[in-house]
């Protein structure tokens, strides 16, 4: 016979509630596993997002501002040279540089305008015009040999924003009597009066002209360059170097944009670091657009001042 067996323990029954508190740490712990999936999907498809998703294009700025203004051109004059004979004796019809300068401004202060200036550089260029009108037997203002007030000035180094000349040939009752001619003929007149100049050259000598004896007078009228600062040519040449580059980079980026176009899918690393070259090019050509446009209003503003004191 066995040995009588030992009776179970009896389990105590739990207290009233705890199934009912376990079974809810057990749901919560549950929804919570949940949570953190959904929020670790959700991180995953963000940073999948990120990685893969195309990247936005950097605007390409426009110059939108130009040179707007020209240089306006210097003055310049050259009325048909005069030719007269006044019914006077050779001995009244000596003529001076001083006198005919003297008479000259004596026109000028009677129509309200500011002497001309002698100088001594347009006094060579009236001398050199008059001795080879007298050598070469012609009168004019342009020499057989192309010869003219300008390009005499500019071999003696006269740089100039405005330049006339008057010539007169004949026999004049003296220096009056040359500046009264010269007033009554327009062009001379219009240069003898001209706001444009503020200096003046002259030469007068008698001589054989065409086998009889005649005297020429040669006014040479100027403004010199210096009066009116030119615009910077170091700045125009730094616009056209910008202007240059700023095509080059167009055209860069019109390929590189091409490219991108034909990338397939819109997406991933690829397509990105392309964007991004892309991107970084449109920077670098709208920060030279900015330079090009402030250079660009600083030569606009040298223009219109230069043109204003040509004009003054």
């Amino acid at each position: 016979m066995g040995s009588p067996g030992h009776p179970p323990i009896p389990v105590p029954p739990p207290p009233p509630g705890r199934g009912v508190a376990a079974e809810r740490r057990k749901k919560a712990r549950r929804n919570l596993a949940w949570i953190l999936a959904a929020v670790a999907v959700t991180f995953g498809a963000l940073w999948w997002i990120e990685r893969t998703s195309s990247l936005p294009f950097a605007n390409i700025a426009s110059l939108g501002n130009s040179i707007a203004n020209e240089i306006s051109q210097g003055f310049s004059s050259y009325p048909a040279p005069l030719s007269m004979v006044t019914n006077t004796s050779k001995k009244n019809a000596k003529l001076t540089r001083a006198g005919v300068i003297a008479d000259t401004n004596v026109q000028r202060q009677d129509n309200s305008l500011p002497p001309l200036k002698e100088n001594s550089t347009l006094d060579d260029i009236a001398i050199l015009r008059l001795d080879d009108m007298f050598e070469h037997q012609y009168f004019a203002h342009v020499s057989p040999t192309g010869e003219s007030a300008e390009s005499v000035a500019s071999s003696v180094g006269y740089m100039h924003l405005a330049l006339g000349e008057n010539l007169a040939e004949g026999i004049f009752a003296g220096d009056q009597g040359v500046v009264d001619a010269w007033m009554a003929s327009p062009g001379h007149r219009a240069n003898i009066l001209n706001t444009h100049y503020d200096q003046i050259g002259v030469a007068v000598r008698e001589g054989t002209y065409q086998g009889r004896d005649a005297w020429i007078a040669v006014q040479v009228f100027g403004r010199p360059a210096s009066d009116c600062p030119a615009p910077s040519a170091a700045l125009k040449s730094a616009i056209d170097i910008a202007e240059t580059q700023l095509a080059e980079m167009d055209a860069e980026l019109t390929a590189q944009r091409a490219e991108i176009d034909a990338i397939q899918p819109k997406s991933g690393s690829a397509y990105n670091q392309s964007v991004q070259q892309y991107n970084d090019l449109v920077g670098r050509y709208n920060a030279l657009i900015g330079q090009a446009k402030a250079e660009i209003t600083q030569y606009n503003t040298e223009i219109n001042s230069f043109n204003q004191c040509l004009e003054g």
